[in-house]
């Protein structure tokens, strides 16, 4: 009886694997992908992009590439039509780097972040070495820590939301 009841159970979580795996994009997805209507695609609340934007901070004249964290987002698979979901996890971003490699910037240059796709919006965090926010800003420019901290630009999209850390020893 045991194992019949185990068969049963691992048949009803298998099924309820595949539901959640084959959900079609609708005709309309389909026809945009194959017609290459990037504008009408832009309204979708899915891209064809399998990996989230790169971001770069330039900081003067130095640009700085970024680590990304943890994310979640979606895109419609060419091939199959389908939608496709990925939720990737990461550690908290003080323990991503190091904060004591952290990379010599001055408030007095301007600092852009340069984002593959520009996202609806973002927002900079800064964490310290307990694994705890201690401050949310909208740019840069408006950032009041000094010295080596751990930043942590959480930006979203339509097809997501990603994670992106980066070091600074803000002078």
């Amino acid at each position: 009886m045991k194992k019949i009841s185990l068969i049963g159970i691992t048949l009803f979580l298998v099924s309820g694997l595949v539901a959640c795996s084959n959900s079609k994009a609708s005709i309309n997805e389909q026809n945009e992908i194959s017609n290459g209507d990037e504008k009408s695609q832009g309204a979708n609340l899915v891209t064809s992009n399998e990996k989230p934007p790169v971001l770069t901070i330039t900081v003067g004249e130095e640009i700085i590439n970024t680590y990304r964290g943890g994310y979640s987002w979606s895109y419609l698979d060419p091939k199959t039509g389908q939608t496709m979901g990925i939720e990737a996890d990461s550690l908290p971003p003080s323990e991503i780097l190091n904060v004591e490699d952290a990379i010599g910037v001055n408030l007095n240059q301007p600092i852009k972040l340069n984002f593959e796709k520009e996202p609806i919006e973002y927002e900079i965090r800064v964490w310290d070495n307990e694994n705890n926010v201690i401050a949310t800003y909208k740019d840069f420019d408006d950032v009041k820590e000094k010295g080596k901290t751990i930043y942590e630009i959480l930006a979203s999209w339509k097809a997501g939301k990603v994670s992106y850390v980066i070091a600074l020893n803000v002078q």
